[in-house]
């Protein structure tokens, strides 16, 4: 049975709405606005680094704002007659630690009569920006939308300490916003807390140094849930800059220049940028990430040679006889996969095995618990190190499966390095230091690791006069990844435009028809569709 036969419009008929072609219509709703948020532990440098980023952004002709997180807090609690520092007080731990109570206050809601919102801050910043955008058009805001007018400009959020308001931010702003991670030593972070906000006299006290110990875990992971988790904030980046370097007040110098130029040259892709040995490396790591089937999490690790080749990926999952792990098949049956998600009884080894030995426990102290409050008892007991045990688990780690997958094929880890997308435990790190890796670079932080503690031999994380034990040194290096991170990867490194006159063959960045990597719409998708829709009238 033949269908009807497609009608094609007259030629002199006409579209209703205006004669564009589609790429047209979409190049005139775009905003050209970008936002930027940063973050970094206490003592990293996220305010310099926004100054420097506005600089670089100036220079590519865009209005730039900056949004101190720290000043909305405060006008949060002054509303409501909470104590804050004075704006000209002088610098000290205890004003910024009341600083850090009034952010925990206003995500946890009860003071303002709201209910808890991790996103709070993140929801001022939303508000601050529209108050901004609608300022600099002579508009006022009053809670109804103020539709971008098409400039380009830059609203840069300095900074950000809870995973939950990136998730915000990335939901509302999508392709347009990028989270920008300052990486610092931890040493030279306490050193400048301890220089800037302490009398030269105290810089040395024990007391001093672990007061400023104190507020550094508290602001990198609180043990409230809505306290600061910059730790948890920080692996949510697009781009890392590293921050080590102590540069002073002057911004020429710093030691995040040159990647706060590359980042900026990338997201308006106004020059021809390809990434580094090192980017593509933690790109193939958060690959492999994704095969892995684990209960618990995902970690994938690469391992690259001296001369930049990839040899080898590894994720985290359940081995199989014969090598290699299950799911690692042309085919997607998964009839046969005895992995802890797709066998019949699905349930983790590692977490049962924990219980198992909190059970004994229990039972070998009768007197510890009754009936009632086993429950409990179990619970609080899995809080402590013994709920973080990892020798239970079924599957190999991601960096072991990647040592093992080199060998196998016949390619030696020595000197190569490693890149995994969650910094090693300790079981991985004997093995990393016994084949022979030179270096290792991570993004996520794993607390529970004792890799540095049971193997401060043969394993640092000071990177000065540094050298790899290929060359005879002592050392395996441990450092956090620094540049374009996986999420952003294909974004700015995909060729989207062209790169020349295709007569004469000379450069000429031409301009995507299809939007930047940044682009986002003034319109959500129900209005985009009434406005592209196309159809035809008789006439």
């Amino acid at each position: 049975m033949t269908s009807d036969p497609i009608k094609i419009p007259k030629k002199h008929a006409k579209r209703s709405s205006s004669a564009q072609a589609g790429q047209d219509v979409l190049r005139d709703l775009r905003t050209n606005e970008v936002f930027v948020a940063i973050v970094g532990p206490a003592g990293a440098g996220s305010g310099t680094a926004a100054k420097i980023l506005k600089n670089f952004l100036e220079e590519s002709d865009f209005e730039v704002e900056i949004i101190k997180a720290s000043g909305l807090i405060r006008r949060a609690a002054e509303n409501i007659d909470q104590m804050v520092p004075a704006v000209d007080a002088r610098k000290s731990l205890e004003n910024i630690q009341k600083m850090q109570d009034r952010g925990d206050e206003l995500r946890k809601g009860e003071l303002y009569s709201l209910p808890e919102d991790h996103s709070a801050v993140a929801r001022l910043i939303l508000r601050e920006i529209a108050e901004r955008r609608a300022m600099l058009q002579d508009k006022s805001f009053s809670g109804e939308p103020v539709e971008p007018d098409g400039k380009h400009r830059a609203y840069i959020m300095d900074s950000l300490r809870h995973p939950a308001e990136v998730a915000l931010l990335r939901e509302v702003y999508q392709d347009a916003f990028s989270l920008l991670g300052i990486v610092c030593d931890p040493v030279e972070r306490e050193r400048r807390i301890r220089e800037n906000l302490f009398d030269r006299a105290k810089w040395s006290d024990k007391s001093v140094k672990q007061q400023v110990k104190n507020f550094l875990t508290r602001d990198e992971d609180a043990p409230e849930k809505h306290g600061q988790h910059v730790s948890d904030t920080f692996h949510e980046a697009d781009f890392f800059v590293d921050n080590s370097q102590d540069a002073g007040e002057d911004l020429a110098i710093t030691g995040m220049n040159d990647h706060l130029r590359r980042f900026v040259n990338l997201i308006t892709q106004s020059k021809i940028i390809r990434p580094t040995i090192a980017e593509t490396g933690m790109h193939q790591a958060r690959s492999a990430q994704m095969r892995s089937a684990c209960l618990s999490r995902q970690v994938g690790a690469a391992l690259v040679d001296a001369r930049g080749n990839i040899i080898a990926t590894g994720a985290n999952d359940v081995p199989r006889a014969g090598g290699g792990l299950y799911g690692e098949s042309f085919s997607i049956d998964i009839e046969g996969d005895e992995r802890c998600a797709f066998r019949e009884t699905v349930f983790c080894s590692s977490n049962r095995e924990q219980n198992n030995i909190i059970e004994e426990l229990i039972d070998e102290f009768p007197d510890l618990t009754t009936d009632k409050d086993r429950a409990e008892l179990i619970k609080k007991i899995r809080s402590t190190r013994i709920g973080g045990l990892i020798e239970f688990s079924r599957a190999v780690h991601a960096e072991m499966d990647a040592i093992l997958s080199a060998a196998i094929s016949g390619t030696s880890p020595r000197a190569c390095r490693m890149f995994v997308t969650t910094y090693p435990c300790h079981y991985c790190a004997r093995h990393i230091v016994a084949s022979g890796i030179d270096e290792v670079q991570f993004i996520e932080p794993y607390p529970k690791s004792k890799a540095t503690d049971l193997h401060a031999d043969s394993i640092t994380t000071e990177s000065s006069d540094w050298e790899p034990p290929s060359k005879g040194s002592t050392h395996v290096m441990f450092r956090p990844f620094v540049g374009v991170a996986p999420r952003l990867y294909r974004r700015v490194f995909l060729k989207d435009r062209s790169y020349k006159d295709k007569v004469s063959g000379e450069l000429s960045i031409g301009e995507p028809q299809w939007g930047c990597p940044t682009d986002v719409y003034k319109d959500a998708y129900p209005e985009l569709e009434a406005k592209l829709a196309l159809e035809f009238q008789d006439g």
